[in-house]
This record gives C-alpha cells, sequence and structure tokens, in this order.
C-alpha cells in the first residue's frame, strides 16, 4: 500500500460513504483537523484505504478482496512502532471482519462497539429549557486554555494525542468541566472534531456516578454542537450499558454494532 500527501486526503472520501459518522475520528484526519495518516491500495484507481490517526483509533474501508492491501495493512498492524501504544481498528462491513480474522493481528482483541445517529428533534423535546448551571458543591467550566491543559496533562493524558496541543484543542474542539473542591469529576469532551461532527467523550470519577453529572454535560455539549452546527456524534463499546443508557436518553438512536480490533497487551 502506498501513503497519501495532505492534499491528496479528500480523494478517499468516496470510500468513506457508507461508513459516514462511524469514523468521526477518520473524518478529522481528512479535515486535517487532527493528524494521523492515510494509506490506500497500490493500483491507480482508489479502492482500499486505511486511515489512522494519532489517538490510535484506525479504520478500513473499500473493496475487501485486495489481498496484496490486507497484507500491507497486517503488516502494519503488526509492527509496534506505527503505534503509539495503542490502537484500535474498526471495520464496518462482515466481509471486512472475515477478512481481518483469517490473519493474526498481534496484541488485538476483537470487541463489538455500538453506534449512534442524533436524533436533534427528540433531544430538544426533552432538553430545550434546560439552562447550563451546576448547583453547589460542583462547580460547572467551559472549555479554556487552563482548564484544557490540566485535563490533558493531569486528568486524561490521552488528550496530548488526539489533540496535538492545548490551543488546538481549544480552537477545534469541545468540552465541559465540572469541578468539586478544585479537583476535575465529571468531563464531556470531543476526542474527535470531523466532517462536520464532534465525537462525544464522557469520564466520571467513580464516586460522583449516578448523580445526573454526566447527563447534564452531555446536554451542554450536544446544545453547543447545535449552535456552531456541528452534529453531535455517540459510539461506544457494546457492552457498556451506562453509556449505552446515556446515548438513548440524550436523543441518540443506534444505528448498529460492528466489530473493533482492540489494542490487548
Amino acid at each position: 500500500m502506498r501513503e497519501l500527501t495532505i492534499d491528496q486526503y479528500h480523494t478517499v472520501l468516496p470510500l468513506l460513504d457508507s461508513i459516514q459518522n462511524k469514523a468521526v475520528y477518520a473524518l478529522s484526519v481528512i479535515d486535517q483537523t487532527q493528524q494521523g495518516r492515510v494509506f490506500v491500495n497500490e493500483e491507480s484507481a482508489l479502492t482500499s484505504v486505511l486511515i489512522t490517526s494519532n489517538g490510535g483509533f484506525y479504520c478500513l474501508a473499500g473493496d475487501e478482496e485486495d489481498e496484496l492491501f490486507i497484507a500491507d495493512v497486517v503488516q502494519f498492524m503488526n509492527e509496534e512502532s506505527n503505534h503509539h501504544s495503542f490502537f484500535a481498528l474498526g471495520v464496518f462491513t462482515t466481509a471486512w471482519a472475515n477478512k481481518i480474522d483469517s490473519y493474526h493481528i498481534q496484541h488485538s482483541k476483537k470487541i463489538t462497539r455500538t453506534y449512534y445517529l442524533f436524533n436533534q428533534e427528540k433531544f430538544m423535546e426533552s432538553y430545550r429549557e434546560l439552562e447550563a448551571t451546576v448547583q453547589k458543591p460542583f462547580e460547572y467550566l467551559s472549555l479554556n486554555e487552563v482548564i484544557a491543559q490540566e485535563y490533558r496533562d493531569k486528568f486524561y493524558p490521552y488528550y496530548q494525542l488526539v489533540w496535538s496541543s492545548t490551543e488546538q484543542f481549544c480552537e477545534y474542539g469541545i468540552g465541559h468541566f465540572i469541578k468539586k473542591n478544585d479537583q476535575l469529576i465529571s468531563v464531556c469532551t470531543s476526542p474527535y472534531v470531523g466532517g462536520g461532527y464532534a465525537e462525544i467523550d464522557i469520564i466520571t470519577v467513580e464516586e460522583y456516578k449516578r448523580q445526573g453529572l454526566a447527563s447534564q454535560l452531555g446536554v451542554f455539549f450536544i446544545k453547543e454542537c447545535l449552535a456552531k452546527n456541528f452534529i453531535p456524534n455517540w459510539s461506544c463499546h457494546a457492552d457498556n450499558l451506562a453509556s449505552n443508557e446515556l446515548a438513548q436518553k440524550l436523543g441518540f438512536e443506534k444505528v448498529g454494532e460492528h466489530p473493533m480490533y482492540w489494542y490487548h497487551a
């Protein structure tokens, strides 16, 4: 397979037509909002593509029968120097899953991801009037460089991979935060923004779960998306019951489940 230059990234968009919002991380790379790499088959006609993001989320799309391309993909996946200590390879057809299953990708575990589409009408019926307020002893903060730096450095260093700098995160990302006693306890942020979508990522410290904090931050996140003409997006592990329940509560509708090859040391 061959690697495209940045100015060629947009040429693979037709291969992603059937995937759409299921790989926002891939769209973010194509948009050059976030860093990554794009590989295609050797022939002049583009029929297969592997898109990798710096955050470790990758996707395969296009022709599942190009054996030379598939062999190159497997070789790429099995070279540890190609990854920032983590990867999650998404496939979106049974044919791609069957093909990958016939090879060995080291340090990977096959899981199932659930994908959703946002229903704005359903969301607005429930949350149109909700104001962005948080009751004491909690403190609400929206994204700024100070909180972004703290988040990336201390709370969730993964965001040092997905966003190359605090400034980039603040310019292109979305973030809503709740603190207690000056400590972050619940966050709703965008790990990936691309193709008009903003992916939702919610984390709440264990002792503060089941207090409605995640729901409230999710509402703030979605309202900011709508104000900026982004479509909020949700995907999660199929066995993450709390995440799946919250997605549906916030107006998302399940559109399918697909395999993902998740890094497993």
